[in-house]
């Protein structure tokens, strides 16, 4: 099992969601852009939405042997944003994407990017990972800023991949190599 704390910086770790983050879940994904930017992340989010999410993440937790979503906290241990891997081929593969979302008050301030690149780093070195990618919204250019800036390399366009609240949108493709 993985660390109960992960220090990115002496302002910024990672821990497990605990359901003390349950408040804190839905005060900040209230937030329309974090729904706007995200695949799977409903709106409005409630009581319901915050209880599903914390037992997703004990069952993968469980499943796995270790914690592949982690919340954000700051200096005083709140929670503010998550971050995560999806353990599309299990905890042995060579690969796995990538996705977070972060409080906005804490946008634009270099979190996610310490975030991410402290993230990717983790699982390098304590997983067979060889490569992580990141697609995120073609209409989304501040979280491509984040993925650039931690090494991620852009490989494409997926055109018309995704569907969200009733339109098409196109993704930008990025990975990062061991």
């Amino acid at each position: 099992m993985a660390p109960d704390f992960l220090f990115v910086s002496d302002q910024l770790h990672l821990s497990a969601f605990r359901e003390s983050d349950k408040s804190d879940l839905i005060h900040w994904l209230q937030d329309e852009i974090v729904h706007q930017y995200t695949l799977h992340m409903p709106f409005p989010y409630g009581e319901k939405e915050a209880d599903e999410w914390l037992e997703l993440t004990r069952k993968m937790e469980e499943k796995h042997a270790c914690r592949p979503n982690w919340a954000i906290r700051n200096a005083e241990g709140r929670l503010i944003g998550g971050i995560g891997r999806s353990m599309h081929k299990g905890e042995e593969n060579h690969w796995d994407e990538i996705g977070y979302w972060l409080a906005a008050p804490y946008r634009g301030k270099g979190v996610m990017t310490s975030v991410v690149d402290f993230f990717c780093r983790y699982w390098f070195e304590h997983s067979p990972l060889v490569r992580i990618e990141a697609a995120v919204f073609d209409i989304n250019p501040a979280s491509a800023r984040v993925l650039e800036k931690t090494g991620f390399e852009y490989e494409g366009r997926l055109r018309k991949k995704y569907f969200k609240n009733g339109r098409f949108l196109d993704g930008l493709m990025y990975g990062r190599l061991k």
